[in-house]
């Protein structure tokens, strides 16, 4: 990779800056993983004789990423390798990544700051972007998955020990055919396919435009008093379809609903688009869905800051309209006329926040802080609707979620030594979320809507800084907390054929699951030695204890962790969360520049993971899956296996650069 960076003064009172980077290359340790991209950003500014400031800055971010699924300690033990991607196979030869991520974001913002007399300042800013993000992924229609890791495929779905045995083998021998995507297999079905392609490449596409004004003033009543006050206004669309990227060697796809060609019920409703009934779909295409969602925002904020003597206090409250719709550009069959095509009914919220923060200097060198804080926010707009892909139905009872905080913190600071304690706690409640999942009870695709979550987050947090000597400094750092899902959800599944409901406000057994993507305990120490000749060694520890894997809120529902358990050992395995190992990792660095003239020179060679470790879960999620076994007369249900990833091994990076 490369980036630049330069800034240049010009006349009459005009500056520039222009800041660009590239990157492109494969990863060394992952197949099928790599980067080609590109970022650049210019900024324009002009200050006048009597202080007035105008911005203008331009940002672009533009490229492609092949990315890696993570899969379970089943597939990491077969292969003997923990960083194996499903997501890539052999094509006439070359490697493949069926998972691609592709960004195109120009965005632009504008700023006018001025005087408006001797106390009052004001500050105008308008900015908007578009945002276009797609995600490749395999898609298969009326066909078996091509994933090779499907739970299906491995040797632990097999009752047959020859079976098992023999599958076990082609994963042990690394037979790609087994172990990889076989793009060559799947371009030979879709030749003999009589009905076009049933295996294709698709992109999920998301495209944004956002636009947000905001008038914003500050007036400094006195030296101890000065208020600040604003609105603004957002307006955000996010529209979302699927795109062929690919056919895979067949000329055309039908655009209908393959999940309902069984449905004895609803096999006659299969059109994804009523307005195109059976179209056949070429590659550029959109198709299975297309649908947007609208949010608009205007927003009043009022703060003051007020200091007397060793005390402080700042208080701060954002009052908020919002208001929301989903607008359908196919009509699906299932959900004819309005109730998929069109606009939506709207649904409004007023949001708010409340912020307050008091500060009190002990002494030059001691400080204390205490900050509390109170709002209630809207859903994310996914969790509005039962299933916005085709679906203009609101979720039942929408409401704002709440989120209370404090914290209190105590600074130590001397010329040798800065420090800092702090104790924090936060609560979430009445959370929500809705997504689509497959209910294996039911052998239904459901939408699943979770209502009031609750999660409770504290712990301490300390950090330090030492200059030991006038060459060497140390930093640590401890945080201990627990995060943890505070209550049980209730959990309503609805059939995404006819919204029927399947089943009724499920209790979900997560309280006391721990939050997963945080470990509750981590530290750090590092030791910096740099002297005046232009040598930098710097090392540093890291430890990271009590991590968890996300957990599921579906399977553990009474329906499933209770009703479908034949005994109890089976019932506490639905239950049971993951804990990670704790990891350990060293990572050390080496700079050296050089002065030459007014310009420098400088080299900075770093090692991460220096121990070279490779058992290091990065981190990890429940399957909301379920395997379905039958003994005699009896159905077994036991959850899936967890999904992991794990981090990099011993990674090496250099960096050069000249500044002039």
């Amino acid at each position: 990779g490369v980036r630049a960076a330069v800034h240049h003064a010009m006349s009459k009172g005009w500056s520039m800056s222009l800041y660009a980077s590239g990157r492109l290359g494969d990863d060394l340790y992952i197949d099928g993983v790599g980067q080609n991209s590109v970022d650049a950003a210019l900024r324009l500014s002009h200050k006048s004789s009597s202080g007035n400031t105008l911005s203008v800055v331009a940002m672009l971010q533009s490229g492609e990423r092949g990315l890696r699924y993570g899969s379970t300690d089943e597939a990491f033990t077969l292969t003997r390798n923990r960083l194996y991607n499903p997501s890539w196979g052999y094509q006439a030869g070359e490697k493949r990544n069926s998972r691609v991520r592709r960004d195109n974001s120009p965005y632009l913002m504008l700023s006018y700051s001025a005087n408006l007399g001797a106390t009052t300042s004001m500050t105008l800013s308008a900015g908007g972007g578009f945002d276009s993000r797609s995600y490749s992924s395999l898609g298969w229609y009326d066909a078996s998955t091509p994933r090779p890791d499907n739970y299906r495929y491995m040797p632990s779905y097999y009752a047959n020990p020859v079976v098992a045995a023999a599958v076990a083998e082609e994963w042990r021998t690394g037979n790609e055919k087994y172990t990889q995507i076989d793009w060559d297999e799947l371009y030979q079905r879709n030749r003999y396919s009589a009905r076009g392609a049933i295996y294709a490449l698709e992109d999920r596409v998301a495209q944004n435009m956002q636009g947000e004004v905001a008038l914003r003033f500050k007036s400094e009543l006195s030296p101890s008093l000065s208020l600040h006050y604003a609105l603004r206004a957002r307006y955000l669309s996010s529209r979302t379809f699927k795109r062929m990227r690919d056919l895979l060697g067949a000329s055309y796809h039908t655009d209908i609903d393959y999940f309902l060609l069984d449905d004895d019920t609803f096999s006659h409703k299969t059109d994804n688009d009523v307005h195109h009934p059976d179209h056949r779909i070429v590659e550029g295409d959109k198709f299975g869905y297309d649908y947007a969602l609208f949010e608009n925002n205007l927003s009043a904020e009022f703060g003051l800051r007020y200091i007397v003597g060793r005390w402080a206090l700042s208080a701060d409250a954002v009052i908020s309209g919002e208001r929301y719709y989903r607008k359908g550009y196919f009509e699906k069959e299932l959900y004819a006329g309005s109730r998929s095509y069109g606009r939506s009914d709207e649904v409004k919220f007023s949001p708010y926040a409340l912020r307050t923060t008091f500060s009190y200097a002990i002494s030059p060198q001691h400080h204390l802080g205490l900050g509390l804080l109170h709002s209630a926010t809207s859903p994310e707009s996914e969790d509005i609707f039962l299933n916005p892909q085709y679906n203009n139905r609101l979720a039942d009872n929408l409401a704002l979620q709440r989120h209370s905080s404090a914290e209190v913190n105590y600074r130590f600071s001397t010329p040798a030594v800065e420090s800092s304690v702090t104790a924090f706690a936060t609560i979430a409640t009445a959370e929500r979320q809705i997504f689509r999942a497959y209910d294996d009870l039911s052998a239904t695709y459901c939408d699943v809507d979770i209502k009031d979550v609750e999660t409770l987050r504290y712990g301490v947090e300390v950090a330090a800084r030492i200059k030991l000597s006038r060459n060497l400094s140390a930093d640590a750092s401890l945080a201990v907390g627990r995060y943890a899902y505070n209550n049980n959800p209730t959990v309503t599944l609805y059939s995404d054929i006819d919204n029927s409901v399947i089943s009724s406000r499920s209790r979900s057994y997560i309280s006391g699951c721990r939050v997963g993507g945080a470990p509750q305990v981590a530290s750090t120490i590092g030791l910096e030695y740099m002297t005046y000749r232009g040598w930098a060694i710097s090392c540093s520890a890291q430890m990271a204890a009590m991590r968890y894997v996300d957990a599921s809120v579906l399977r553990r529902t009474e329906r499933v962790a209770r009703q479908a358990s034949v005994s109890e050992e089976i019932y506490r395995s639905f239950l049971a969360q993951r804990r990670l190992d704790d990891v350990f990792t060293l990572d050390a660095s080496v700079s050296r520049w050089f002065n030459i003239g007014e310009h420098r020179l400088s080299l900075t060679l770093s090692a991460r993971n220096l121990l070279g470790r490779d058992d290091i879960v990065y981190g990890g999620y429940e399957s909301s899956r379920i395997r379905h076994y039958k003994s005699g007369a009896n159905h077994v249900y036991m959850p899936q296996d967890d999904i992991l990833s794990y981090a990099y091994p011993r990674t090496f990076y250099g960096v050069l650069s000249w500044k002039f």
